[in-house]
């Protein structure tokens, strides 16, 4: 389950998507809502219909890629001015993914701890 401050930053980076959408900046972009809690039954019917474990938390289409970005809690500010994701799980099936889609010419995965990283993220890949 997503934490409180994961969501915040989530929300706060498909509004930059979104700005950058109305500017033509990027083709599209998703989320792919795989997180929560469901029934058996419900979670039986997503499974066959392809929901699958570890796939990232948004897709952004820019022109010629295809971004897979796995969205985490930004990282805690030590005493010494560094930051560490201690205690931020990414799960194993959330690596498998993204290194399956990185393997491909078109698709880059990432993982992004907060919005000022996933933001970095997108301005780098639209130089």
């Amino acid at each position: 389950m997503k934490s409180k401050i994961e969501h915040e930053h989530q929300k706060a980076f498909v509004k930059y998507l979104s700005l950058l959408e109305r500017q033509g900046k990027i083709m599209t972009f998703f989320a792919v809502p795989n997180g929560g809690s469901r029934n058996e039954r419900e979670a039986k019917n997503l499974k066959l219909e392809g929901v699958r474990a570890g796939v990232s938390d948004l897709v952004v289409v820019i022109k010629n890629k295809v971004l897979f970005i796995e969205m985490k809690r930004p990282p805690k500010k030590l005493k010494n001015g560094e930051l560490s994701t201690a205690g931020i799980s990414v799960q194993e099936s959330q690596k498998e993914f993204l290194k399956k889609v990185s393997r491909s010419d078109v698709c880059k995965g990432y993982i992004a701890y907060g919005f000022a990283q996933a933001k970095e993220i997108i301005e780098k890949e639209l130089l």
